[in-house]
Protein backbone atom coordinates (compact mmCIF):
# COMPACT_ATOMS: atom_id res chain seq x y z
CA UNK A 1 0.00 0.00 0.00
CA UNK A 2 1.07 3.59 -0.39
CA UNK A 3 -0.10 6.60 2.00
CA UNK A 4 -3.08 5.69 4.27
CA UNK A 5 -5.54 6.97 6.05
CA UNK A 6 -5.17 5.33 9.47
CA UNK A 7 -7.57 4.81 12.17
CA UNK A 8 -7.13 2.93 15.40
CA UNK A 9 -9.15 1.43 18.05
CA UNK A 10 -9.61 -1.03 20.70
CA UNK A 11 -11.84 -4.32 20.37
CA UNK A 12 -14.76 -4.00 23.05
CA UNK A 13 -17.01 -6.34 23.66
CA UNK A 14 -19.67 -5.09 21.55
CA UNK A 15 -17.46 -6.08 18.60
CA UNK A 16 -17.73 -9.57 19.72
CA UNK A 17 -19.49 -12.84 19.09
CA UNK A 18 -20.89 -15.26 21.81
CA UNK A 19 -17.32 -16.89 20.97
CA UNK A 20 -15.57 -13.90 22.10
CA UNK A 21 -13.54 -13.36 18.70
CA UNK A 22 -14.46 -10.15 17.03
CA UNK A 23 -17.88 -10.96 14.73
CA UNK A 24 -16.64 -11.00 10.88
CA UNK A 25 -19.06 -8.39 9.98
CA UNK A 26 -17.71 -5.72 12.33
CA UNK A 27 -14.81 -5.72 9.81
CA UNK A 28 -17.06 -4.68 6.75
CA UNK A 29 -18.10 -1.74 9.60
CA UNK A 30 -14.59 -0.91 10.32
CA UNK A 31 -13.96 0.08 6.89
CA UNK A 32 -16.58 2.15 6.40
CA UNK A 33 -15.64 3.64 9.97
CA UNK A 34 -12.13 4.66 8.51
CA UNK A 35 -13.67 5.60 5.13
CA UNK A 36 -15.78 8.33 6.72
CA UNK A 37 -13.44 9.47 9.33
CA UNK A 38 -11.18 10.24 6.29
CA UNK A 39 -14.10 12.32 4.38
CA UNK A 40 -14.64 14.03 7.81
CA UNK A 41 -11.34 15.25 7.97
CA UNK A 42 -10.39 15.96 4.28
CA UNK A 43 -13.62 16.63 2.76
CA UNK A 44 -15.90 17.67 5.20
CA UNK A 45 -18.25 19.30 2.76
CA UNK A 46 -19.09 16.28 0.97
CA UNK A 47 -20.18 14.63 4.04
CA UNK A 48 -22.55 17.36 4.77
CA UNK A 49 -24.31 17.31 1.09
CA UNK A 50 -24.66 13.57 1.45
CA UNK A 51 -28.41 13.61 2.24
CA UNK A 52 -29.06 15.63 -0.55
CA UNK A 53 -28.71 15.33 -3.89
CA UNK A 54 -25.39 14.09 -3.72
CA UNK A 55 -24.94 10.11 -2.71
CA UNK A 56 -21.62 8.14 -2.06
CA UNK A 57 -22.82 4.63 -2.92
CA UNK A 58 -20.58 1.11 -2.08
CA UNK A 59 -20.71 -1.29 -4.77
CA UNK A 60 -18.61 -3.84 -3.69
CA UNK A 61 -16.87 -4.75 -0.18
CA UNK A 62 -14.73 -7.87 0.77
CA UNK A 63 -12.52 -9.19 3.31
CA UNK A 64 -9.81 -11.40 3.67
CA UNK A 65 -9.49 -12.89 7.46
CA UNK A 66 -6.07 -13.83 8.16
CA UNK A 67 -6.25 -14.51 11.88
CA UNK A 68 -8.68 -14.20 14.71
CA UNK A 69 -9.16 -11.03 16.60
CA UNK A 70 -10.15 -11.09 20.56
CA UNK A 71 -11.72 -8.57 22.93
CA UNK A 72 -9.38 -5.54 23.79
CA UNK A 73 -6.70 -5.81 21.39
CA UNK A 74 -5.58 -2.59 19.70
CA UNK A 75 -6.11 -2.67 15.98
CA UNK A 76 -5.19 -0.32 13.00
CA UNK A 77 -7.23 -0.09 9.96
CA UNK A 78 -5.24 1.71 7.04
CA UNK A 79 -6.91 2.89 3.92
CA UNK A 80 -5.46 2.99 0.77
CA UNK A 81 -7.01 5.03 -2.71
CA UNK A 82 -5.29 4.00 -5.80
CA UNK A 83 -7.02 5.69 -7.96
CA UNK A 84 -10.28 8.14 -9.14
CA UNK A 85 -11.37 7.21 -12.30
CA UNK A 86 -14.52 8.91 -13.85
CA UNK A 87 -17.38 8.28 -10.97
CA UNK A 88 -15.50 5.96 -9.68
CA UNK A 89 -12.69 5.36 -6.17
CA UNK A 90 -11.58 2.01 -4.78
CA UNK A 91 -10.73 1.56 -1.72
CA UNK A 92 -8.37 -1.05 -0.27
CA UNK A 93 -7.85 -1.66 3.35
CA UNK A 94 -5.26 -3.80 5.76
CA UNK A 95 -5.67 -4.25 9.52
CA UNK A 96 -3.17 -4.72 11.46
CA UNK A 97 -2.77 -6.06 15.53
CA UNK A 98 -0.67 -3.49 17.67
CA UNK A 99 1.12 -4.80 20.24
CA UNK A 100 4.07 -4.14 22.43
CA UNK A 101 6.36 -6.98 20.01
CA UNK A 102 5.02 -4.83 17.04
CA UNK A 103 2.45 -5.18 14.35
CA UNK A 104 0.93 -8.50 12.29
CA UNK A 105 -1.78 -8.28 9.63
CA UNK A 106 -4.85 -9.83 10.34
CA UNK A 107 -7.09 -8.93 7.53
CA UNK A 108 -7.40 -7.28 3.91
CA UNK A 109 -10.19 -5.46 2.34
CA UNK A 110 -11.63 -3.44 -0.31
CA UNK A 111 -14.41 -1.24 -1.33
CA UNK A 112 -15.46 0.07 -4.64
CA UNK A 113 -17.55 3.42 -4.15
CA UNK A 114 -19.30 5.42 -6.94
CA UNK A 115 -20.56 9.22 -6.90
CA UNK A 116 -23.76 9.62 -7.75
CA UNK A 117 -26.40 12.36 -7.89
CA UNK A 118 -30.30 11.70 -7.64
CA UNK A 119 -32.31 11.81 -10.85
CA UNK A 120 -35.60 11.44 -9.76
CA UNK A 121 -35.83 7.88 -8.11
CA UNK A 122 -32.94 6.84 -9.33
CA UNK A 123 -29.26 7.51 -9.29
CA UNK A 124 -26.59 9.18 -12.33
CA UNK A 125 -22.95 9.15 -12.16
CA UNK A 126 -21.95 12.66 -10.95
CA UNK A 127 -18.64 14.40 -10.30
CA UNK A 128 -16.44 13.62 -6.99
CA UNK A 129 -16.14 16.86 -5.26
CA UNK A 130 -12.73 18.81 -4.75
CA UNK A 131 -12.57 17.35 -1.25
CA UNK A 132 -12.97 13.55 -2.34
CA UNK A 133 -10.17 14.47 -4.61
CA UNK A 134 -7.60 16.32 -2.24
CA UNK A 135 -7.60 13.25 0.00
CA UNK A 136 -6.69 11.03 -2.97
CA UNK A 137 -4.29 13.21 -3.88
CA UNK A 138 -2.78 13.05 -0.29
CA UNK A 139 -3.06 9.36 -0.15
CA UNK A 140 -1.27 9.01 -3.69
CA UNK A 141 -3.73 8.10 -6.02
CA UNK A 142 -3.84 8.68 -9.49
CA UNK A 143 -6.31 11.70 -9.97
CA UNK A 144 -6.06 12.34 -13.68
CA UNK A 145 -9.26 10.50 -14.95
CA UNK A 146 -11.56 11.33 -12.07
CA UNK A 147 -14.63 13.22 -13.16
CA UNK A 148 -14.49 16.20 -10.93
CA UNK A 149 -17.46 18.94 -10.21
Amino acid sequence: MSRTYDMDLTVTIGDTNMVGNVYFANFIKWQGMCREMALMEYAPQYVLEIDGELSGLTESTTCRYLDEVWIGERISVRMAIPWIRLHLMPLEFEYFRITESGEEKVATGSQVVACMRKDGKGFQPGPWPEGVIALGRHLGADTRRAYSG
